[in-house]
């Protein structure tokens, strides 16, 4: 938005009351007075008019370890959500950049902030997510190959894009994806008549499940 209009608006002014208090330095933007009006403002620049307040949003990036049987979800009518276990009164302004179901554990980003969410969870950008994956039978060398290969999902008509699979023992290895299918991991492994009885996600592209972070606590961190 202009920054002269969020002015206009917030103080009920019309165009010409409005270019008064620019033009007699009233208007304070992040630190420095607002000479023009025809700027565009962000969502987190600080805005103030004869020294009130008029937008000052902080924001807001978490990462969150997510135990087992908590919803990746903002509210909830029957289970604890992520969100819930954030203590602060900010924490309902708060979205998620890529949600885990119920029964999945591990990293999960909330925000304020709807371009760096995007920026994790675009498609395009094939942010990859790296879990670790334990099931109930043997990773035979066909499901590796077929993963890192990529698969083809009928339901979305796509096939996914290669897989990064770092075998730990015969039942268990990390797999990175680079895409958000719904149950994907699961239904990878499925095809292959393997059950996943356990999966955690360790990373989001660059970010990692800090090892000090205990289920269920969170911390704010930059993105840069």
């Amino acid at each position: 938005m202009r920054l002269d209009r969020l002015v206009a608006k917030w103080a009920g002014t019309g165009k010409r009351r409005t270019r008064e208090l620019f033009e007699s330095g009233r208007v304070i933007i992040n630190g420095q007075v607002g000479g023009d009006g025809k700027i565009l403002v962000g969502r987190f620049d600080q805005v103030q008019v004869d020294g009130v307040i008029v937008q000052d949003e902080i924001p807001r990036y978490v990462m969150l370890h997510k135990p087992v049987g908590i919803v990746s979800a903002t509210t909830d009518t029957e289970h604890r959500t992520v969100v819930d276990l954030i203590e602060e009164d900010w924490a309902p302004q708060l979205h998620l950049a890529g949600r885990l179901d119920r029964f999945t554990s591990g990293l999960v980003i909330l925000t304020n902030d709807g371009r760096y969410s995007e920026s994790l969870t675009d498609p395009s950008r094939k942010v990859g997510k790296r879990y670790l994956v334990e099931v109930d039978g043997e990773i035979r060398p066909e499901v590796i190959s077929a993963f890192e290969a990529g698969m083809w999902f009928a339901k979305e008509k796509v096939t996914t894009a290669p897989a990064v699979v770092d075998m730990q023992r015969t039942t268990q290895c990390q797999l990175t994806i680079f895409e958000g299918k719904h149950h994907q991991v699961k239904r990878m492994f499925a095809k292959f008549q393997l059950r996943v009885i356990a999966l955690h996600r360790e990373a989001i592209g660059d970010l990692e499940l800090p090892d000090e972070l205990g289920e269920g606590e969170w911390i704010e961190y930059s993105p840069s």
